[in-house]
């Protein structure tokens, strides 16, 4: 996992157009995160405290944009500014209770910028319900750059490092970090249940090493409508127990990456 120039669709010039707030392009090392979400890099501001930049069309191999064929409303390498907004929204409604989940500092629009002629194109792409996309970069802050699913691409040393850095933050044995993860995870899950949040998306991609819940953009929360325009199912028992299920094969999920007994 090397540090590389911070570029947003490979593009040296966009990367320093959309460089975080407060960074020197010449002294910032992106680190890219994996070809499964190649659309998030991480860029580290101190210890324990990382930018996870999302949006900048990181992928690997494939096309920059990609339709979905499948669902109307996906388009890969772009993060559309509907989704920013609610992203944003979201965060500021969990602030309100707690300081503990990652926090959406701020986004931004990638058409505002005076953008190379050969990503131009980018100010018309839609949707194909006619809605404008309108891309952007979302940056939010987060103590760990890694997800669980990151642990796929890592090799074993870096693995161990990874973890070793998650265990200094709790001040805690390597020995004990699976167990302190599933309780601070199962504490996160609580904590938004209390006051009645759902995530219907908690996956391993979702969920980092040090257990932060990230991506809301389909999180329900009171008073905030979905992408859809609906304000989500209703907050049953049902699915709360079905979110605590995810949340334990995301445990599963890490224990078997660690090669430990589950």
């Amino acid at each position: 996992m090397k540090k590389e120039t911070f570029k947003v669709f490979g593009s040296e010039s966009l990367g320093r157009m959309f460089l975080p707030d407060g960074f020197l392009y010449e002294n910032t090392g992106a680190l890219v995160i994996s070809p499964v979400h190649g659309r998030a890099v991480a860029i580290q501001r101190g210890e324990h405290d990382w930018l996870s930049v999302k949006g900048g069309g990181w992928t690997y191999g494939g096309p920059q944009v990609y339709h979905s064929k499948k669902d109307e409303e996906l388009i890969f390498g772009l993060y559309p500014r509907s989704s920013a907004e609610r992203e944003s929204a979201v965060s500021r409604e969990i602030e309100k209770f707690s300081d503990e989940f990652p926090q959406v500092l701020y986004y931004k629009r990638i058409c505002d910028a005076p953008i190379p002629e050969r990503y131009r194109f980018l100010s018309d792409v839609t949707f194909k319900n006619g809605a404008l996309v309108d891309p952007c970069l979302i940056y939010t802050q987060v103590k760990s750059p890694y997800r669980v699913a990151d642990l796929t691409y890592l090799t074993e040393e870096e693995r161990e490092r990874a973890i070793g850095e998650s265990c200094r933050y709790w001040g805690i044995p390597r020995a004990d970090f699976t167990q302190k993860f599933a309780q601070v995870l199962a504490n996160h899950v609580a904590v938004l249940h209390k006051h009645g949040f759902i995530n219907d998306t908690l996956d391993y991609g979702n969920v980092t090493l040090l257990a932060e819940i990230i991506d809301y953009e389909w999180v329900t929360a009171p008073g905030i409508k979905h992408l859809d325009g609906s304000f989500g199912l209703e907050l049953s028992e049902e699915r709360r127990e079905k979110e605590i299920l995810y949340g334990a094969e995301v445990c599963l999920q890490l224990k078997a990456f660690l090669h430990e007994e589950y």
